[in-house]
């Protein structure tokens, strides 16, 4: 694994909460809900009639840095190709964001291709690079080692649009296409050292027992971050994503045994019990007490 890139360790975020910019009600809670950041979303969940007026809130949100500057921001511009796309990029290039999500990536061109946009105007943000469509699942690798991408987020319900399959199976799971698109999503990430977020979903996301299954196998998997758009989640988002103290005294006890040995000059390192500590165990174990 690669050394983190970008302006922040993307690695150490646990929850993202997507909210609806136009909504003042959902906006004002925002500040007493425990994600580590906000995504600001000026693409899908925003009308074509309101897309001059999101976008002025989020310029302004960036600019103030809303929340006292304790919630890492993550705005949404509309792919360039599209009528706001790039009255978005120069909007916000204003406000110099750390980093920006990009939608709808085919290739690293196109990574290229908003950077610069963003440069002309000034801004040179981090990109967080949404795996949503057929070619970008196809192009991972690539996308993901470019230098400005510091983060992979998987979109399974855009990666079903494209594609023409179905999101869910029969029983509710979702499709199990999405085990191979996750995987070149979560491998591409770890191989660059990037955040790789996946999102809670679920047919029913007031099941939380059912979020938390779903949340804890995205961990298993490999992903770094989770994303919702339903504050109940969040809690259960940074549960998951946070080492139990069972996990803290394991992996501590791993590195001190692994740290002892070699100081001492020993053939190997042994726990207590003679089992061998291996140095992927204990490169684990770092990685573990550095989240």
């Amino acid at each position: 694994m690669s050394a983190h890139r970008g302006r922040h360790n993307y690695r150490t975020i646990k929850s993202i909460l997507e909210t609806p910019i136009m909504d003042d009600h959902k906006w004002g809670k925002l500040p007493n809900i425990p994600a580590d950041m906000i995504f600001l979303d000026l693409e899908d969940s925003v009308a074509p009639n309101l897309k001059e007026q999101a976008r002025e809130r989020v310029v302004r949100s960036l600019a103030e840095k809303a929340f006292d500057g304790e919630k890492l921001l993550l705005p949404r511009v509309n792919h360039i190709s599209t009528r706001w796309g790039r009255e978005d990029v120069e909007a916000l290039a204003a406000a110099k964001p750390d980093v920006v999500a990009y939608p709808k990536i085919r290739s690293a061109a196109c990574v290229d291709e908003v950077l610069e946009a963003f440069r002309a105007h000034g801004a040179d943000p981090d990109i967080f690079a949404i795996i949503e469509t057929a070619e970008s699942v196809l192009n991972v690798r690539e996308i993901a080692s470019h230098p400005s991408v510091i983060g992979l987020m998987s979109g399974p319900a855009d990666i079903s649009l494209d594609a023409g399959i179905e999101l869910y199976e029969p029983g509710g799971a979702l499709n199990r296409i999405f085990l191979v698109t996750k995987a070149l999503t979560v491998l591409a990430g770890a191989a660059y050292g990037l955040a790789v977020t996946d999102i809670a979903y679920a047919e029913n996301i007031r099941d939380l027992t059912e979020i938390r299954r779903r949340v804890e196998d995205s961990r298993r998997m490999g992903f770094t971050t989770m994303t919702t758009f339903y504050p109940p989640h969040v809690d259960i988002i940074n549960d998951v994503f946070s080492p139990g103290h069972e996990e803290i005294a394991a992996a501590q006890a791993i590195v001190e045994t692994y740290e002892t040995a070699l100081s001492e000059g020993k053939a190997a390192a042994l726990t207590e019990a003679g089992t061998p500590v291996l140095v992927h165990e204990y490169e684990k174990a770092l990685a573990l007490l550095a989240r």
